[in-house]
């Protein structure tokens, strides 16, 4: 194709097209589109077009142009936009780097260590992140407490904390992240505790209820969801959503 078709199709043709992608993570497709669709209508050259993965929302600026350079110069003011309304949600606009890499880039940035400690994604997340060359320079160890023995055992949650508030919940899901990163001595520490299903679920803890938390410089956030899906893809964007967590706690 290199070889041959390119350079042929390019023979045929008088523009080239260059695309630059926006990647998004924190906010749905829908909501990112209301807040650019002034941008999507009254798009011509460039043109601005939504994708929705997994929990990250890609957006792709493309300009025709007769030589790259100046198809490049077309998307920058759009580009420029978008960043000044999505700022806030965008990790990054290489398109080939994924958010587990932008987390993995961050720690770096700030020589930081990081450890996770998991209950419903069992070993999802560590594996994730260390799909990543270079991991090894800032990703500690994985704890899979999956049994309330174990985050007793490993993470030393009190009996008391499980008892009255179950592992699923904030309560948990603080500590899982606190005693993770004093465990393995690193400066953040990233937990997830929740149902997955398809059972397990209760009118008070449904299935897909999650509890995300990350423990950063003595202080603990945690996020609350309730994901829609099955087990797997429930497992999934709790994955995402803990490496991205991860991620603004340190930039923040």
């Amino acid at each position: 194709f290199n070889e041959k078709v390119k350079p042929y199709l390019k023979s045929k043709s008088n523009e080239v097209i260059y695309s630059v992608m926006v990647k998004l993570s924190g906010i749905g497709e829908s909501s990112a589109a209301e807040i650019i669709d002034d941008l999507i209508e009254s798009q011509t050259n460039p043109t601005i077009a939504p994708y929705a993965k997994t929990s990250e929302v890609h957006l792709r600026i493309t300009a025709k142009a007769k030589d790259e350079e100046t198809a490049k110069a077309m998307t920058l003011p759009l580009l420029d936009e978008v960043k000044k309304r999505l700022g806030q949600y965008i990790y990054t606009i290489d398109e080939g780097e994924t958010l587990e890499q932008a987390l993995i880039k961050v720690l770096k940035e700030f020589n930081l260590t990081l450890s996770t400690a998991e209950s419903c994604t069992g070993g999802l997340l560590s594996g994730r992140i260390v799909n990543v060359a270079g991991a090894s320079e800032v990703f500690k160890e994985g704890f899979i407490t999956y049994s309330n023995e174990a985050k007793e055992k490993t993470l030393s949650i009190p009996h008391e904390i499980l008892s009255e508030y179950g592992a699923v919940s904030s309560q948990t899901a603080e500590l899982m992240a606190k005693g993770c990163a004093l465990a393995a001595s690193t400066d953040v520490g990233v937990a997830t505790t929740g149902i997955a299903g398809p059972d397990g679920g209760t009118v008070e803890k449904p299935v897909g209820l999650v509890y995300i938390a990350c423990y950063y410089k003595g202080k603990i956030i945690v996020e609350k969801y309730n994901f829609k899906g099955n087990r797997a893809k429930i497992r999934e964007i709790a994955v995402a959503k803990a490496i991205d967590l991860a991620r603004k706690a340190v930039k923040k």
